[in-house]
């Protein structure tokens, strides 16, 4: 059984299915990642059981590569296997965990796209009438308005348009493209929600629950190219249970 805290860490103990929100502290790929090789992560909120938090907010989590395969010549698909067993507490304790991937999402970026478009706005002062919109949100953002908007609505007009129509270059203001199979999506604050699973925003990538153990980890796959994480990306955890 892991060894209680020291003074100033709550006991540890973190049911099977907590969820814990954590972001991708190293880059993997599989042409150049090999097991054996460390992946860590920090967890972005506090973890609370019974109210009381048992993993505070910045822990680390510590993991290692357990399988990587690049998609070569004769391969059908790329593979990387992330374990997560080990958490260090602020006080540098270490303790074992059981953790798997639940969800995968691309990096936050710096600025949301609702802020851009409302700063866009702000610096656009003709952004309320008629002829701004058509400046504004169709050469400047890439949105194409409507026609029928009126100068009163031209604010708002261009707010949600902009959260939800898509741009000629095949991109989306405020949506995230998913994998087969995923289910849930972000938050309005940009993380990844507790009952998502799947990958969101990482082209051709997709989580294999089948293929995953406690053992062998989580088993990212991709029939298109190098599976490859920045560091950056969002991680939905799940606690496989307490480790012995």
């Amino acid at each position: 059984m892991p060894a209680a805290a020291n003074a100033g860490e709550p006991s540890f103990n973190i049911p099977s299915g907590t969820k814990i929100d954590a972001t991708l502290a190293t880059s993997l790929d599989a042409k150049r990642s090999k097991p054996g090789d460390d992946v860590e992560a920090r967890t972005e909120e506090d973890v609370k059981e019974d109210g009381k938090v048992v993993m505070k907010r910045g822990t680390h989590l510590v993991g290692h590569v357990t399988q990587a395969q690049a998609r070569a010549s004769g391969q059908t698909q790329s593979q990387l296997g992330i374990v997560f067993d080990r958490a260090v507490l602020k006080n540098g304790q270490e303790v074992p965990v059981n953790l798997s991937i639940q969800a995968l999402a691309a990096a936050q970026s710096v600025e949301s796209p609702s802020t851009g478009a409302a700063e866009m706005m702000a610096s656009n002062g003709g952004m309320g009438t008629a002829n701004g919109m058509t400046r504004g949100g169709g050469l400047t953002s890439g949105v194409v308005m409507t026609a029928g908007t009126t100068a009163g609505a031209a604010t708002g007009a261009v707010m949600n348009t902009g959260t939800s129509v898509s741009t000629t270059t095949g991109s989306t203001m405020n949506t995230v493209a998913r994998s087969t199979g995923a289910v849930g999506g972000l938050t309005s604050t940009g993380r990844l929600a507790s009952d998502s699973s799947g990958v969101f925003g990482l082209q051709g990538l997709s989580i294999d629950y089948a293929a995953s153990s406690a053992t062998q980890g989580s088993l990212i796959v991709s029939a298109t190219k190098n599976v490859h994480l920045d560091s950056g990306t969002q991680m939905l955890l799940r606690m496989s249970g307490q480790a012995q």
